[in-house]
């Protein structure tokens, strides 16, 4: 009976050795919190400290700016000459037209949507007056299937 006794003692928790019943993601979230604390606190000083380093850069923009100039005032012209003028153009002109591209875009959109309605309403009628049409072989038994040859009249006559 002792033994018993010490074997579920044993099993039991005691305040020295307390068994650990948290999931392991529970351990996990204490870390990621300070690590992304500490990231938000890195992030917020890092634009201070850029600006603290490229501060006497900005002493040669004005003087790159003043010799890239001609380049620049180059590269403007052309662009202005070869994309913006012409997409003005293009642009201006295609709102002037939209009007009369609307209208005839509808104009032909309405001429083919009529064109196949009143096709499809005169074949339906067609079948309904007449369904059986006359076939055409019976009209074309008179004929003969052989080629006629057609005789040539010649502007010179025997006669002269």
């Amino acid at each position: 009976m002792t033994s018993t006794v010490t074997a579920i003692a044993s099993l039991l928790p005691t305040t020295t050795g307390q068994l650990n019943t948290q999931p392991p993601i529970a351990q996990i979230i204490p870390i990621l919190r300070s690590t992304f604390g500490l990231l938000r606190a890195f992030l917020s000083q890092a634009p201070r400290v850029l600006v603290a380093l490229a501060t006497p850069l900005l002493i040669f923009v004005p003087l790159i700016s003043r010799l890239l100039s001609p380049v620049i005032l180059v590269f403007h012209i052309i662009l202005d000459a070869t994309v913006y003028t012409p997409y003005a153009i293009i642009s201006n002109v295609a709102a002037a037209l939209y009007p009369l591209y609307v209208f005839c875009g509808i104009a032909c959109i309405s001429g083919a949507v009529l064109g196949i309605l009143g096709r499809s309403l005169v074949t339906l009628s067609n079948n309904l007056i007449a369904p059986e049409l006359p076939k055409a072989t019976q009209s074309l038994q008179g004929l003969s299937m052989r080629s006629r040859k057609r005789r040539r009249k010649s502007s010179f006559t025997e006669d002269s």
